[in-house]
Order: C-alpha cells, then structure tokens, then sequence
C-alpha cells in the first residue's frame, strides 16, 4: 500500500514539473508565416498617379515585420528588376496637409520635398506598395512582385505575392463624373443668375482640347475661345469670375482658377494662368466638385439664341446658323455668357486647355 502511495505521488510530482516546465518554456524565437498575403491580389496602378495597395496581411507573424521588394517580372516572366530600380525625382509630404490652412502654391510647397524615389515603394512595416509619378516611364501592362519579408524568427520568399496592371489613364481630366460637366448659359448683365442653355453630359455648344506640353513645370494654362478660335482676354477683364446668387454671398464668387492658385494666378492677354504644386489638382473641391465658373461681359461677346436642346446622347456639336437650333442672335449689351468647365490634373506637367465656345462670337 505504501508502495502505491509512493507511486502515486511521484506521478503526481513529475506532472506537476512536466506543466510547471510547459509553462515557462519558449519555444523557439516568434514566428513568421509562409502563407502572409495581401487581401486584394491585384493592384491597378494608374501611371503617373499616386496610388496605394493594401496591407501586407501577416498571418500570426511576429512583429515587427521588415518587408522588402525581392524580385519583379512583367507579363513573359522576365525578371524586370533594373526597370524598377531606376529613381526619379519625386515630390513627397514632409508634414500633414490641412486644406483649410495649406490654401496657397507656398504653403503647400512647404510642407513638401523632393526625392530619389524609385517608380514604386514598399512600406517596410506594413508591406503597403505606394506608386508614384515616376510609373509614366514603366510600359503599362501587369507586373508580379516577389518579396522578401523577415522577422525575428526569420525570412520568408512571398512568390507572386501581388500583381500590379499598369494603365494609362487621362493625365488631365474634364467632363467626366468625378470632375463635372461643362455648362452654358446666359445671365443678364452684371447679375448673377443663370439660364442654363445646355447642363450636362455632352454640351453641344463646347468644344476642347488638352495638351501636355512637357513633364515640367507644374502649369496650365486655360484659353476660352469664341466659334472661330478668337481668345477672350482675360487681362483686359473679358473674362470675369462669376458672381453667387443671394444677397452679399460668402464668397462673394463661385469657384474659379484663382481661389485654388490665389499666388501664382495670372490674366495673360489669351489665356489664365496657375503654377500648381502637386497631383491631382485641385487637391480638393472647394464645392460643386471640380468646376471653374466664369463669365464673358456682354461688352465683348455675341451670343446665339437656340432653341432647347435637352441632351446629347449623340455628342452632337452645335453648327451655329446651319443648325436646326439656331433661333439668331441675342441684342448686344444684354447678357453675358456664362461658362462653367471642370477641371482637375492627375499627372504632372504642364498643359494647355483651351475651350472653343460654339455659339459665341467675339465682339
């Protein structure tokens, strides 16, 4: 009986040292997971433009995790790590964007500095993949990443870990549902409400072009035009910021060029004028989306009287005396025209944006 007793309390001793032991053992230094992984495997990367992907989703890895670019193939499975190693120069934040205080070219400019940054950038943390202007020089098409991450416990070759599909995308937006519509209309000298002649999708009485002229500097310039491409001179005040509805607005204008470029804003003799300093531009609305509102002092415009011309599904432009719309023209001295037209830069450069306006004659 003593025997069975003595027995029983060894068992007892050796399981309570058996869990004493489990509990104060480590086994092994942390642990890094070969199944880490992005929760979206694809990643568009507009060129151009800055983008970002997802966090790397670490698995149960350990933390902190060293994530690294490893290897980089385009669509044949060549290995394409020299393409995106070359840097370019990059402007980048240095401190927190306030929209409300950082109104100026100055101001945000010094919250800004330039860098060598290759075209795409890895977060070493957290494994986001940031793209950047410099992606306008990488051919588009789809690219797989391999990475590298590393922890405590040791390192990890993630292969096909994401793919990026580099697309072309319009350096410089108008007319669309993220930016607006152009609008056309006349308002009675000097007063500042508006009959729309046409609002929407499709004006037939408008016609543009955009070109980017150069990588550098960070400019446009807006020419509004009459039907036979004559600039109206902003400088000698033919182009005038459109006054709001209401009795003594705040603001006193709609939106235009000069409340989102106040310092660098100039009225040259064919065109305005702003120097930007990043993209996309305007960073953000400052209401009715991204639309610049303008009129055309009745001193210096002719307009056509048209008949109602609801929509345009057919982007139809309009032909002027020839056209079924055409009704003659307005007395000189009564209305101004109104123009509104959006506006926002995606891509870096510098750009001329001129607006031809169909049913309006220089005078």
């Amino acid at each position: 009986m003593k025997n069975n007793r003595f027995v029983g309390a060894q068992v007892v001793l050796i399981t309570l040292t058996i869990f004493v032991l489990q509990a104060c053992t480590k086994y092994g230094k942390g642990f890094i997971s070969p199944t880490m992984m992005y929760s979206t495997k694809l990643m568009v990367v507009p060129k151009g433009q800055v983008a970002k992907s997802n966090s790397l989703v670490s698995d149960g890895s350990s933390i902190p995790l060293n994530v690294k670019l490893y290897h980089i193939y385009d669509s044949t499975g060549t290995e394409v790590d020299a393409l995106f190693s070359k840097t370019n120069t990059v402007d980048v934040w240095t401190k927190a964007y306030d929209p409300k205080v950082d109104t100026t070219f100055a101001l945000v400019m010094a919250k800004r500095s330039s860098q060598e940054l290759p075209p795409i950038v890895v977060n070493p943390t957290s494994g986001v993949i940031e793209s950047n202007p410099g992606t306008l020089n990488i051919p588009s098409g789809k690219y797989t990443v391999d990475l590298q991450v590393s922890n405590i416990a040791g390192d990890e070759i993630l292969k096909n870990a994401i793919t990026l599909d580099f697309q072309e995308v319009a350096p410089f937006e108008t007319d669309d549902a993220s930016t607006g519509n152009f609008a056309t209309g006349k308002a009675v000298a000097g007063t500042a409400p508006v009959t729309y002649s046409f609002n929407g999708a499709n004006n037939p009485y408008i016609e543009y072009s955009i070109l980017r002229y150069a990588d550098t500097p960070n400019v446009v310039y807006m020419k509004i035009m009459d039907k036979n491409g004559v600039a109206f001179n902003p400088q000698k005040g033919e182009i005038i910021k459109r006054p709001q509805t209401g009795i003594n607005p705040d603001p006193p204008f709609l939106q235009n060029l000069q409340d989102y470029a106040p310092d660098t804003y100039k009225a040259l003799d064919t065109a305005m004028f702003i120097r930007y300093p990043l993209t996309p531009f305007p960073i953000v609305s400052l209401g009715n989306s991204f639309l610049m509102y303008y009129n055309i002092k009745t001193d210096y415009v002719t307009t056509d009287s048209t008949a109602n011309w609801t929509s345009n599904p057919e982007n139809l432009k309009y032909q002027g005396a020839s056209d079924s719309h055409y009704l003659g023209v307005y007395k000189n001295g009564v209305y101004d025209y109104s123009v509104r037209i959006p506006m926002r830069v995606q891509v870096p450069g510098a750009y001329i944006f001129s607006v031809k306006i169909l049913n309006a004659t220089h005078r």
